[in-house]
C-alpha cells in the first residue's frame, strides 16, 4: 500500500513537472510571435520577463533569457544584454550557455573590448570552464589576437588548428 502511495505522489510530481514545461513552452511561443510584430517591443519585454519570473529553471525560461538580451542588444542597452547573456551562460543548459557565451563574444568584440575578450578566450581555452568547445574557442581566439594585431600569436593557434584537427575537445 504504501509502495502504492510513493508511485502515485512521484507520477503527481512528474505530470505536474509536464504540465509545467508545457505551459512554459507556450509562453515561449507567445513571447517569440509578439517578438515578430513590429511596434511590440515593450510588450515582448514583458512576456520574456514574466515567463523567467513564473517558470524559473525551465528550459523555457533559461532560452527566455537569451531572446530578452538580444532584444536589449538591439536596443542598444548592451549592460543588461550583457548581464543576461551572462546569467545565461553561467547557469542555462548547455546549448543555451554556449550560444549565450557566443553573443558575449560577438558583443566584447562590436564593443572593442578586444583585450579583455582575449584574456577571457584565453583563460576558458586554458581552465576548460566553457560550454563551447575548444575549437571554437581557438577560433575565436585567433581572431581576436588578429583584431589586436597579435597575427603571430593567432598564426600560431591556427596552425595548431590545423595539425590538430579532431573537432570538439571541451564537453560538458
Amino acid at each position: 500500500m504504501v509502495l502504492v502511495l510513493v508511485v502515485l505522489a512521484a507520477g503527481g510530481v512528474l505530470a505536474n513537472r509536464v504540465v509545467r514545461d508545457s505551459r512554459a513552452e507556450a509562453a515561449l511561443d507567445d513571447a517569440l510571435v509578439t517578438s515578430r510584430i513590429q511596434g511590440r517591443t515593450q510588450e515582448t519585454r514583458r512576456r520574456f520577463e514574466r515567463l523567467i519570473e513564473d517558470y524559473r529553471g525551465s528550459r523555457a525560461a533559461w532560452a527566455a533569457y537569451g531572446h530578452l538580451g538580444e532584444l536589449e542588444a538591439q536596443d542598444g542597452r548592451f549592460k543588461e544584454a550583457r548581464a543576461l547573456w551572462q546569467r545565461l551562460a553561467e547557469g542555462g543548459p548547455d546549448d543555451l550557455a554556449a550560444d549565450a557565451e557566443m553573443s558575449l563574444i560577438l558583443l566584447d568584440r562590436e564593443e572593442g573590448r578586444l583585450e579583455e575578450l582575449a584574456e577571457r578566450l584565453e583563460s576558458l581555452v586554458e581552465g576548460g570552464e566553457s560550454s563551447l568547445p575548444e575549437d571554437v574557442l581557438l577560433f575565436e581566439l585567433a581572431q581576436t589576437l588578429e583584431g589586436l594585431g597579435r597575427h603571430e600569436e593567432a598564426g600560431r593557434i591556427k596552425r595548431f588548428e590545423e595539425v590538430v584537427p579532431e573537432g570538439p575537445r571541451v564537453r560538458r
